[in-house]
């Protein structure tokens, strides 16, 4: 019998689940309440943006330029944390920054400009999207449901053509992100119109569990470390001389 493969908890369905329902209500965050912008993914902004340009509504185009281009700050961010701080987690780092930060948004004043909000969630969803991009052995994004929606029929598919039970497990894990990305875009639907910038909170509610795993994961995968390297390390010492004396 295969052994059951163990993945870090970096890896868990709870913790893609958490993040696709903080992606699905940010979405309906900042187009309910800040400007009609799509922060997750940017092919709807980009294609706003250019039918303004088209049409001379050039103040409406930056809009959506303000928010491709934090998305695009937000991947290279992503990108460049793991070669700068490599002994740092970083999935709990960009965890406690987009709760927190998310949380801030829930605080500012009522005047303060909707392109605040969405260049700062476009930029927090570029960096949770490059991020975390494996549950499981399923390649899939937590902050659009496009690619998702596709390797659900396609594992399915395959998994009953086939009868392989592994793509069975894929198609239901993508299929679970989607739900769980229509959970909170619904949480957001219902929210934002009462709650306006209080309801963001939520988002910060939804990570602290995660965060607070996360931060257990990692302290346990630390010591695990040490203690391998101590034990390794005491049967170098221990071991008899290679060398013997000569006279």
């Amino acid at each position: 019998m295969k052994p059951r493969q163990k993945y870090p908890f970096e890896h868990s369905l709870f913790l893609f689940a958490s993040f696709a329902v903080v992606g699905g209500f940010l979405e309906a965050f900042t187009f309910l309440l800040h400007g009609g912008v799509f922060c997750n993914a940017q092919t709807g902004n980009l294609v706003l943006l250019t039918i303004n340009l088209c049409q001379a509504h050039f103040s409406i185009a930056l809009h959506y330029i303000w928010s491709l281009l934090a998305y695009v700050a937000g991947i290279f961010v992503s990108a460049l944390l793991p070669r700068i701080f490599k002994k740092i987690n970083i999935p709990l780092c960009v965890s406690v920054i987009e709760a927190c930060a998310l949380a801030a948004l829930a605080f500012q004043p009522n005047n303060t400009p909707d392109q605040i909000t969405y260049v700062s969630v476009s930029f927090l969803c570029a960096l949770q999207y490059n991020t975390f991009t494996h549950c499981r052995g399923a390649s899939l994004a937590t902050t659009f449901c496009t690619n998702n929606l596709r390797q659900t029929v396609l594992n399915l598919y395959d998994g009953i053509a086939d009868k392989e039970h592994t793509k069975l497990k894929k198609s239901a894990i993508y299929a679970l992100i989607i739900l769980s990305f229509a959970i909170g875009a619904a949480a957001g639907a219902l929210s934002a119109p009462a709650l306006k910038n209080y309801s963001i909170l939520i988002c910060s509610a939804v990570l602290l569990p995660t965060i607070v795993a996360l931060a257990v994961s990692s302290f346990r995968h630390k010591n695990l470390n040490q203690a391998t390297t101590e034990n390794s390390d005491s049967q170098v010492s221990d071991s008899p001389s290679t060398f013997s004396d000569q006279s």
